[in-house]
């Protein structure tokens, strides 16, 4: 009877694979990928290649997408536009090995809206192993992003874009919202909104003027979003290189810039290190629960621009991640907590906490090595009711002798060539490890519990001794 029950287990787990093998929808192109994305509850699985969306919208799929495009209406006056659409729920999509190339020739054939090239519209979908590629000219943008997840309960695993197009090359010293000198044609990575949707080990590789990954409501409920080993890099340049640069769109415009500098012109200013594309993680007003762990920023604005509005239901997680090389590593809101969390000044401060800002929590490692360029201050702490704890683990290794600027805002737009003014803050909590950093103190902040292993002057104190009355 034993060997009988045996035998039974095996043939039922034999037919079983069998059965789950013959559910596999295997597909060899684009038109047969979009033939299943609009149903439900299958498992399919692309062949392994390079797919061009430029071969796939002949003249008769180009006019079935315009058709299914939606109008424009008062209420979206920018609706989504896409390339490929999964609408279909509960689907799985294993796209290992599968690269698509998209040509931003091809924005052009779409009319206006919100470029969203591959846009996830519907729920319980998990695609796994895409990598997603621009081709084409590198100087045009969509406006948009490559990748957007509206539907609720996404899974994104090991999912890679490799992101151009845009005015690039000059970071957001143009503008970034308005106003701007330039049209900038941004293009960004990927975008989040829906619920309960996760995404593990994405990475983006950003060579144009936009996010990598970005969070919003996009007028849906936004909450529970965990990004989980995801990568964001970008690529900095030097405000010199960009001084020196002739022919080119910075000449044009006579090396001006939207930002106003210390000395209240507003010009590209010596001696700084720019990010060429955004941020590397960011979140927008109004989300709910976000947890980013062990996540990764090189070489973005800013490593990791979160935050939550300041009567947010829950708080933002940070935990574990590491920014290097940013133009500022954490710029942090409102209902946040990081924890574990590091970041290097190489080209920028390791932290502005934001004024208006209130209940948040920060413990940052701060990364040995010296600026490799002009930083003015390790951290900016404005706003109420928040705890800093700064601290590198090595007390020994290299560390600029650089201020932690406790009772200020952060400079206008995060433009570091922009002055550090003082700004309302209200019960902080400072804990300082890092040797041989001045903290100073804004004279006007109030109810202010500052631990510090270095010296600590007020604001009025540093204008006596330099006797210039600024930073």
């Amino acid at each position: 009877m034993k060997n009988i029950k045996s035998l039974l287990v095996v043939l039922f787990f034999g037919v079983a694979t069998i059965q789950a093998k013959d559910k596999i929808k295997e597909v060899e192109t684009i038109e047969a990928l979009m033939e299943v994305a609009s149903k439900n509850g299958q498992h399919v699985k692309m062949k392994p290649g390079v797919y061009s969306i430029a071969d796939y919208l002949n003249k008769e799929t180009t006019a079935k997408l315009l058709a299914a495009l939606p109008a424009a209406t008062k209420q979206q006056k920018r609706p989504p536009r896409w390339f490929l659409r999964f609408n279909g729920n509960n689907n799985t999509f294993d796209f290992t090995g599968v690269t698509f190339e998209i040509n931003t020739e091809l924005y052009k054939i779409l009319p206006y809206g919100y470029m969203r090239c591959i846009f996830i519209e519907g729920n319980g979908n998990t695609l796994k192993g895409l990598t997603i590629k621009n081709t084409g000219p590198k100087d045009i943008g969509s406006s948009g992003n490559i990748l957007s997840v509206f539907g609720d309960n996404t899974l994104l695993e090991d999912v890679q874009l490799y992101v151009s197009g845009s005015t690039y090359g000059y970071g957001d010293l143009f503008g970034k919202g308005g106003p701007n000198l330039t049209n900038l044609q941004k293009q960004s990575g990927i975008m989040i909104a829906g619920k309960n949707n996760t995404l593990r080990r994405c990475k983006v590789f950003s060579r144009a003027f936009g996010h990598c990954f970005y969070i919003q409501t996009q007028g849906l409920v936004t909450d529970n979003v965990l990004l989980e080993d995801c990568y964001a890099e970008g690529e900095m340049r030097s405000t010199n290189d960009m001084l020196a640069e002739r022919g080119g769109l910075a000449e044009k415009l006579n090396y001006r810039s939207v930002y106003q500098n210390r000395d209240g012109r507003f010009i590209i200013n010596l001696g700084y290190t720019k990010a060429l594309c955004e941020d590397g993680f960011r979140t927008y007003g109004g989300v709910g629960k976000v947890t980013l762990r062990n996540c990764t920023a090189k070489n973005t604005r800013a490593g990791f621009e979160i935050g939550g509005t300041n009567d947010a239901k829950n708080q933002t997680i940070l935990e574990g991640c590491q920014a290097i090389g940013a133009e500022r590593a954490f710029l942090i809101g409102s209902n946040v907590i990081v924890k574990k969390c590091s970041g290097d000044i190489q080209f920028g401060p390791l932290l502005y906490l934001r004024e208006n800002t209130v209940g948040t929590d920060v413990e940052l490692e701060l990364l040995p090595g010296i600026p490799k360029s002009l930083v003015h201050t390790i951290a900016t702490i404005a706003g109420k009711n928040h705890r800093v704890k700064l601290y590198a683990k090595d007390s020994q290794a290299t560390m600029p002798i650089l201020p932690i600027m406790l009772g200020f805002g952060m400079p206008a737009h995060g433009e570091m060539s922009s002055p550090i003014l003082p700004m309302e803050t209200e019960n902080v909590v400072l804990v300082n490890e890092l040797n041989h950093t001045l903290v100073i103190k804004n004279d006007d902040a109030k109810n202010i519990d500052s631990k510090s292993v270095s010296l600590e002057l007020s604001n009025s104190e540093t204008q006596t001794i330099n006797g210039r009355g600024k930073w």
